[in-house]
């Protein structure tokens, strides 16, 4: 061995490579002992989350910590990454797809060569004992002949991952293309071979679902990934003898079957999948730094060669028929509890900020009531997370809610208010501005007896019923509201928009408020008008971050979900999306 123990380090920080790191602490011969991300606060979370020592923003210094690294970034990183790692010296273990064209996948193994270094691609399936046993089978005649190989790979997405937004380099193909290529390239070859592409754009611009057939010589084969399309995930390999059967998911392969003419008879092989399969790549790349040659090679350089050319060659596909939908009508901008990342939350402060910026069409705030039947302004059921207090809203009196403390950043102390001190406030932006209001009714967890009548009341006192829309993740709730006031407009919080959309028929509610990530994935390039999205949709989102929390606030990227149908967007930040100043244009009022 050239070492007894390699130092690896992490490339990025994402959902991947918070299930490799424990993966890697298995296999022995390797020891995690860096991360690097860009954004030194990533880098830094990752590390206290997975117990990292190291952890930078600088590659120079990262480089220094390492003798190997694994490349867990967005895919159109991966080349450079790679070239700048072995152009150092270090092995790598790189993410698929590591390269998007033939010429870049050379390269990298010619630089792996020249370097002395171990370059692997990352396809978790090839390096499994199941899998490969699987392989062995079908190799030694057992089926006969192999003339047909299909892999299907689908998956249902919420609508707010990376995948479905990334018109360039997302998508359906790209994200599991490399899983379902994977057994065609094993067992019929690298050939050159003719390939017909049948693809699906979705609403994001992006393929949800796409179908690939293969012509080799002697052979055939079918390939199909889906993000926003459902099908059965196996793979069949048929045979002039039989065939093998590998039921979803075959590409964490545990199980699979080789079945004959004569329906009785089926062969059944079990193998292990330990963890979550990513330990079996890691020890692969281990032993293959320990030797520094071939070795056992489960993935070959002419096969990540073959992969990163047929991503090539979809890609030019794809840009050839499609070009990515632009939004031609942005959605209107509320504000989530107030300027809620500038300010604490649902506080005066916040809903002034708010009030004040041009453009905005409302905002979002939620109420509860106390021990005496007041109601206040606060979103959660407890006090401790936005005050200095601690307990249940529901057992302090008004008295006792207001001797606490919300500490904004300049060290004014601010205090949780009551919707009659909301109204006073806001009351003349609706009136010389449009500006609404929408109510969420916080009784889903605890049932405040009474509180749709008292706010029902105290709306119209306030002459203020054209301006309020009022929402509740209990149904219930918003029925009570429209028996109360058939005029009162109603919207149905869910995380799920299909959920929602059944929720107001029943409730009889006028909008749906659905979470970001549950924005309906309906196919179509987004031109034919369907009856049932003309109802407003106003979706919230929680990605972004509230005042004092140690989050990332994310790219503003929320606009684009109006090509999935959301009329509005409730953000945390609308003061990023609109042009803050004296709000003199009228809101169009689209309760």
């Amino acid at each position: 061995m050239k070492e007894d123990v390699y130092r690896l380090g992490i490339i990025g920080t994402g959902r991947i490579a918070h299930r490799f790191v424990p993966e890697a602490r298995v296999v022995e011969g390797i020891e995690v002992t860096a991360v690097y991300n860009p954004r030194l606060s990533s880098a830094e979370k990752f590390a206290e989350e997975l117990k990292i020592d190291f952890f930078t923003d600088d590659i120079d210094s990262f480089m220094a910590k390492v003798d190997a690294v694994y490349i867990a970034t967005l895919h159109e990183t991966h080349v450079n990454y790679c070239r700048q790692m072995l152009s150092a010296g270090k092995h790598v273990l790189c993410e698929k797809p590591m390269a998007f064209s033939k010429a870049d996948a050379k390269e990298l193994f010619v630089l792996a060569k020249e370097k002395n270094c171990v370059l692997m691609e990352g396809i978790k399936t090839a390096y499994c004992p199941g899998f490969q046993a699987l392989l062995e089978v079908a190799r030694s005649g057992k089926i006969g002949d192999i003339v047909d190989v299909e892999a299907c790979f689908t998956r249902i997405t919420q609508s707010n991952v990376r995948e479905l937004w990334d018109t360039q380099y997302g998508g359906s193909f790209t994200e599991f293309g490399s899983y379902v290529l994977l057994p065609i390239v094993k067992l019929l070859g690298t050939y050159d071979v003719k390939t017909n592409l049948w693809t699906r754009q979705g609403k994001t611009g992006v393929d949800v679902y796409t179908k690939t057939s293969f012509d080799f010589e002697n052979a055939t084969a079918l390939a199909k990934t889906g993000l926003a399309v459902k099908s059965e995930g196996q793979l069949v390999i048929a045979g002039t003898k039989g065939y093998i059967l590998a039921p979803s998911p075959w590409w964490l392969t545990k199980y699979f079957e080789v079945r004959y003419e004569d329906p009785t008879k089926i062969e059944k092989y079990e193998f292990p999948y330990e963890g979550q399969g990513l330990r079996y790549e890691v020890q692969e790349f281990v032993e293959r730094i320990s030797v520094l040659d071939d070795g056992k090679v489960s993935l070959t350089e002419e096969e990540s060669i073959w992969f990163a050319k047929k991503m090539e060659e979809y890609l030019a596909e794809k840009a050839a028929r499609y070009v990515g939908m632009e939004v031609t009508e942005m959605p209107n901008v509320w504000a989530h509890r107030g300027c809620s990342l500038a300010y604490p939350e649902n506080t005066l402060s916040a809903f002034q900020a708010a009030a004040e910026i041009q453009g905005i069409t409302g905002i979002e705030l939620d109420i509860q009531l106390t021990k005496d039947n007041v109601v206040v302004v606060i979103h959660d059921e407890t006090v401790d997370r936005t005050t200095n207090g601690s307990g249940n809203v529901r057992d302090f009196t008004l008295t006792e809610l207001k001797k606490l403390e919300i500490i904004r950043r300049d060290e004014t102390v601010e205090h949780i208010p009551t919707m009659e001190e909301v109204f006073q406030l806001l009351k003349q932006y609706c009136f010389e501005n449009g500006l609404l209001i929408n109510i969420e009714l916080k009784n889903s967890k605890v049932r405040y007896e009474g509180m749709e009548q008292m706010i029902l009341e105290m709306v119209q006192r306030y002459g203020l019923e054209d301006y309020v829309i009022y929402s509740s993740f209990l149904p219930e709730s918003i029925q009570l509201l429209k028996l109360l006031n058939p005029n009162t407009k109603t919207g149905i919080l869910g995380s799920d928009e299909v959920w929602c959309r059944a929720q107001m028929k029943d409730m009889q509610a006028d909008a749906v408020h659905p979470w970001i990530g549950g924005l309906s994935m309906v196919l179509g390039d987004g031109s034919e008008e369907k009856p049932e999205h003309s109802c407003p949709v106003r979706v919230w989102n929680t990605e972004e971050p509230f005042f004092g929390q140690d989050r990332i606030l994310r790219e503003k990227k929320m606009l684009k979900y109006s090509k999935l149908g959301a009329t509005d967007v409730i953000t945390n930040v609308p003061e990023l999306y609109l042009k803050r100043g004296k709000n003199v244009e009228e809101n169009k009022k689209q309760q």
